[in-house]
């Protein structure tokens, strides 16, 4: 699946499902496209990010530095100026993104 410019994906990981599950009622009322949130495992998602080289938004820290103890994943489509708003409202539910 290819993006288009200007066009964003957020990756947010949570540590458990009603917090992940607020955080998308919350975007979605603020016109989001609804998001899809999955359960993973610590395990798999740790194993596959502690080898990148990305930044998280914000955190100044490498994805292999940060504590992937986090079982559920929201994946939200968005735009690029949507992008800070969209952080704001996942890290006020408790989201890492």
């Amino acid at each position: 699946m290819a993006i288009t410019p200007g066009e964003r994906t957020l990756y947010a990981y949570f540590a458990n499902l009603p917090r992940a599950r607020q955080a998308a009622a919350a975007l979605e009322d603020k016109g989001f496209t609804l998001p899809v949130v999955d359960r993973t495992t610590g395990w798999d998602m740790g194993t596959a990010l502690s080898q990148s080289t990305l930044y998280p938004e914000g955190t100044g820290e490498m994805l292999a530095e940060v504590n992937f103890d986090r079982s559920y994943v929201l994946i939200l489509p968005t735009t690029d100026d949507q992008v800070n708003k969209a952080i704001r409202i996942i890290r006020e539910h408790g989201g890492i993104v």
